[in-house]
């Protein structure tokens, strides 16, 4: 009788190993695909953020140039004597 209790207790140990493990693999593979994914979101952030620093470059020659053209028209405009006192 001793013995059957024994054979039952270690069988469910067993079960219970089993089921561990299990889970321990599919946490393993969880955890993979979402350090998979940040990696994924981090790649795109930087794509993002290097678009956006383009942008910004663009704007900023683009600001320089408007610049330089009103400089160039207020002196258009003094030289024939366009401007208001």
């Amino acid at each position: 009788m001793e013995n059957e209790i024994d054979n039952i207790i270690i069988e469910h140990l067993k079960a219970l190993r089993n089921e561990l493990r299990s889970f321990k693999e599919e946490t393993e593979e969880n955890f993979e695909t979402m350090k998979n994914r940040m990696c994924s979101i981090e790649d795109q952030m930087v794509s993002i953020r290097s678009e956006l620093t383009g942008l910004h470059a663009d704007v900023a020659m683009i600001n320089r140039r408007i610049d330089k053209m009103d400089g160039k028209l207020t002196r258009i405009e003094r030289r024939l004597d366009l401007v208001e006192a």
